[in-house]
């Protein structure tokens, strides 16, 4: 569940200042790697689809993923072993989080390079906590340093492949139930 919030991270890490971009502006696949104290390092993937922003957030590992479509302001879990799907009221902080990332302020601090790409650093201040992320020209989170009331973490791009997005990535599978689960119960179901 920790990777949901990560994600949230991930995505809007910064908001506008000197113009960079707040949400990618173009599609793109990026596999992070999440590091968090007490954990191993975790794989994830974000795929974007920047006309529509629509984000996949999926781990291998894990077993699951999530469907966000932020202007709906609505999550759903994919579970491909179940063949269901469930609303996702349990992150509906994903979306609020960034209709708030707006308020968030960030001081440049330089520039940096993670998997093959330059991107832009920043020192970024909410009420929620504090971190350090790089950030392309494009909007595209290439690493992200934080702590919040949650805990702290890292997350770093080891991939970034820029290129259109089917939208069948970003669709509920054919086929497959809606399950409505209480709100607390997909946490505890979905926790390892």
């Amino acid at each position: 569940m920790r990777f949901l919030a990560i994600a949230a991270a991930v995505l809007l890490a910064v908001p506008a200042f000197a113009a960079p971009a707040f949400l990618p502006t173009r599609d793109v696949a990026v596999t992070y790697e999440l590091n968090s104290p007490g954990l191993s390092g975790q794989d994830y993937r974000l795929n974007y689809d920047a006309a529509d922003n629509l984000a996949r957030i999926e781990s291998p590992a894990q077993g699951f993923y999530v469907l966000a479509n932020l202007p709906a302001g609505q999550a759903q879990v994919v579970l491909p072993a179940l063949h269901a799907i469930v609303q996702a009221p349990d992150f509906s902080q994903l979306t609020q989080l960034i209709a708030q990332a707006g308020q968030a302020r960030f001081t440049p601090l330089g520039y940096g390079s993670y998997a093959g790409f330059g991107c832009k650093r920043y020192l970024v201040l909410n009420a929620q906590g504090s971190g350090t992320a790089c950030i392309t020209k494009d909007g595209v989170v290439l690493h992200f340093s934080g702590r919040d009331t949650h805990g702290s973490a890292e997350v770093t791009a080891v991939k970034v492949r820029f290129a259109p997005e089917p939208a069948a990535d970003f669709a509920v599978p054919e086929g497959y139930s809606a399950v409505t689960l209480p709100p607390g119960a997909l946490a505890a179901l979905l926790r390892p």
